[in-house]
């Protein structure tokens, strides 16, 4: 029997790391903060993530197909984001800090994306280019993610949450909209849910609620 490989066991270890620090993070808004709420929505969170990273597996299936479904990143952030989309919404609804959700949220994609794109660096896969004074543009992302959480950490040990739930978001919408463009797959990913780009949509619309909420 075969061990899993390591690009395997990396996105794996993304999904864990998103789900336990989405879990962790998310059950602040719901006080008095509970480990069993945490691990609740970190399964939530968790079980969103794989249904979109698999959805053309799914619809393979469905559909009694055999053709090619390759795991999609797109769909794991689409799911997830419209997942904290009504977590967020029933945190509004009883009058709960929902921008904990919000930075949850921000943080568990972004840290999934960490051993992802380090998985793409090991496959040599995602069209990689060296854009402006970087060596790798999947390198950069790592590295423009790294900044993008610290900074959203930082901001949250001060009590802005809700700054900090907003930067971590668009950050990540602004890295996939950069890689995209220098991999010439420019899209707004409109209309929403078409690939390439499904999940650029949910993230516009997670930007324009946090300011609100």
């Amino acid at each position: 029997m075969s061990l899993p490989g390591p690009v395997l066991l990396l996105r794996l270890g993304g999904a864990v790391l998103a789900s336990m620090v989405f879990g962790l993070v998310a059950a602040m808004a719901f006080q008095p903060w509970s480990f069993w709420v945490a691990v609740s929505l970190g399964f939530l969170f968790g079980t969103a993530f794989m249904v979109g990273t698999g959805y053309r597996i799914l619809i393979a299936v469905a559909r009694n197909r055999v053709e090619p479904s390759p795991v999609s990143w797109s769909g794991a952030t689409a799911a997830t984001a419209l997942f904290a989309l009504l977590l967020g919404g029933a945190a509004a609804w009883q009058s709960l800090e929902v921008s904990y959700v919000w930075l949850a949220f921000g943080l568990g994609i972004n840290c999934a994306y960490l051993p992802i794109k380090t998985a793409c660096l090991k496959v040599g896969c995602c069209r990689a280019v060296r854009p402006f004074v970087l060596k790798d543009l999947r390198l950069g992302e790592i590295v423009l993610s790294i900044a993008v959480i610290s900074l959203a950490i930082a901001l949250s040990l001060a009590g802005l949450q809700r700054l900090g739930a907003g930067v971590v978001i668009g950050g990540h919408l602004a890295i996939r909209l950069l890689s995209r463009h220098l991999r010439g797959r420019w899209s707004w990913g409109w209309p929403p849910f078409t690939q390439p780009g499904a999940e650029l949509a949910p993230l516009a619309v997670l930007i324009l609620v946090v300011p609100l909420t």
